[in-house]
């Protein structure tokens, strides 16, 4: 067991289990095909797991590739010594492209501007700048259009101090399984084949080739792991959260258990109000425990945690620091009983599927504000 941030004390734990990370990477890498590379996506520290020992982890499991989403992220990583490539997805405004040649990190290209940077920046001899060029084929969150993509691509490849190594999209409505996000996902697909086709008979056609996500590959796997495609950008099936309707359920597990404890417990008469602005009444009397977490550690009302393993469900909405929860029906809990806020045991995915709101908005800022406690096979 490893332990991080012992001076947070008070703070929720996050006990990160790196045997099931492993687990989950293999099991990823036996459902894609050999030829398909597969980039660990370590994004806002890795989800909130903490990005420096998952990106140990992954490596030691065999991801060769790793993504994060801006150049401070991937300055992090070469800090704690991890040497492998590293793809930027977005960072068009960092001050310092000299970060990026200093530390060996593959930034995205996907507006012109930044492709001007690239050209026109006063390298050393033997310097090389190493790029994927990001195409919008219909999220319109970044990315160079279909008609822009060619000429960019032919003037840094003109260029003596770029390399083009990779291209990319990003696909939209692959969380839903319905029709019309099907249909969606499809005509984005047929997009970026086009333009491929259209690179590949410009001799243009970079060697990386990558479209599909955690969702991209449940939900379209022969499509995004055949043709033109080489690459897969991995994240949250490496997490242990498949996010839509699938075969894989059973065998992935979250990676983190997201635990914090009872503070204190109160007994309340029939008819007593409960948390702020009186809005919960006692129908009978019962039990409140005070847990340590609320707003500042990402708990929002309505959620139900499990203590003793017995579902506990929270008492109006949270304060700043402490919030509610009903333990009136579980005899065992008392002061300092563990609350499991969530885990393998609660799942996160359906609970936020419930209150209408997805699995990071709820996870990731749980992680966030949490005392990190790794544990190894």
């Amino acid at each position: 067991m490893i332990v991080t941030d012992n001076h947070k004390h008070g703070l929720l734990e996050a006990h990160v289990h790196l045997d099931r990370l492993s687990k989950n990477a293999a099991i990823v890498r036996g459902r894609v095909p050999d030829k398909v590379r597969i980039m660990g996506v370590v994004k806002c520290d890795a989800y909130g797991h903490g990005a420096v020992r998952i990106s140990r982890t992954l490596i030691e499991a065999g991801v060769t590739e790793l993504v994060v989403s801006g150049i401070a992220e991937g300055l992090i990583l070469r800090e704690a010594g991890i040497s492998c490539p590293i793809l930027v997805l977005s960072d068009p405004l960092y001050p310092s492209l000299r970060d990026v040649l200093n530390n060996d990190l593959i930034i995205t290209v996907a507006d012109i501007e930044l492709a001007a940077r690239l050209l026109n920046f006063p390298v050393l001899a033997g310097e090389t700048f190493h790029v994927h060029i990001k195409i919008d084929t219909g999220l319109a969150r970044f990315g160079l259009s279909p008609d822009q993509t060619p000429e960019v691509i032919a003037n840094l490849s003109g260029s003596a101090h770029i390399h083009v190594d990779g291209i990319y999209s990003h696909l939209s409505c692959t969380f839903k399984h319905d029709s019309k996000s099907n249909s969606i996902t499809r005509r984005q697909i047929a997009v970026f084949n086009s333009v491929l086709s259209r690179l590949e008979n410009m001799n243009l056609l970079p060697l990386a080739v990558h479209l599909g996500s955690s969702t991209g590959l449940l939900s379209f796997p022969e499509e995004l792991c055949s043709g033109y495609f080489n690459a897969l950008r991995i994240g949250t099936l490496f997490y242990g959260f498949t996010e839509r309707k699938n075969d894989w359920d059973e065998d992935l597990l979250p990676i983190a258990e997201i635990v914090t404890h009872i503070l204190q417990v109160r007994d309340l008469p029939s008819g007593s109000c409960a948390g702020y602005h009186s809005t919960d009444k006692m129908i009978c009397p019962g039990r409140i425990g005070v847990i340590c977490g609320g707003f500042n550690n990402g708990l929002r009302g309505s959620s139900s945690f499990l203590v003793h393993g017995s579902k506990a469900q929270m008492i109006g909405e949270p304060a700043l620091a402490q919030s509610l929860i009903d333990i009136s029906k579980i005899s065992e809990a008392k002061q300092g009983s563990e609350v499991i806020l969530a885990g393998h045991k609660l799942n996160m995915r359906a609970m936020a599927q419930s209150l209408g709101r997805g699995t990071w908005e709820m996870l990731l800022p749980l992680l966030k504000n949490s005392r990190k406690i790794y544990h190894q096979a």
